[in-house]
């Protein structure tokens, strides 16, 4: 089953909605959460929609040195057009400062050169965050989409193209 954008964010808002408490017990350890989230991502739309196909770490980009945080729907059984690029930031105690520009950054990667079979890709920059300074931030970025969970305590910011 293929995912569009909007299945996916609304797996990723779903998925924050249901784990807020652990999200604040790793928010703040050493080394970021990323990893963490990307692996229970995956894992929570799996369960959830086991038809989906979500790959980690994928080797998408032109340079085979890179990897996006999640391929989105299989490329050997759709066209290019149904692929989902994403790239993920997790804000963390001791990034916060950064989190903006690295979601920046990650909104330039996925401009950049796709292999061939993914080429006319969707793509999503996809930011998860806590502090209201980053949410002010945010607030400046032009096309970024911003929900909370429904107490508030987590947001989730999204460009999609």
């Amino acid at each position: 089953m293929n995912l569009t954008a909007n299945d996916f964010l609304g797996a990723v808002f779903a998925w924050a909605n249901a784990n807020v408490e652990r999200i604040a017990v790793v928010w703040p350890l050493s080394g970021g959460w990323e990893a963490w989230a990307q692996a229970e991502i995956a894992g929570y739309i799996n369960a959830t929609q086991p038809a989906a196909f979500v790959e980690r770490e994928a080797h998408v980009y032109a340079d085979p040195g890179l990897t996006a945080d999640f391929l989105v729907n299989n490329p050997e059984l759709n066209d290019p057009s149904d692929e989902i690029v994403v790239e993920l930031k997790c804000e963390s105690f001791r990034n916060w400062r950064n989190f903006v520009t690295g979601l920046e950054i990650d909104a330039y990667k996925l401009n950049g050169q796709m292999r061939p079979d993914l080429s006319g890709c969707r793509k999503i920059s996809l930011g998860i965050f806590f502090s209201p300074e980053s949410e002010e931030r945010l607030a400046e970025l032009p096309g970024y989409t911003i929900t909370f969970t429904n107490d508030g305590a987590i947001g989730i910011a999204a460009l999609a193209w």
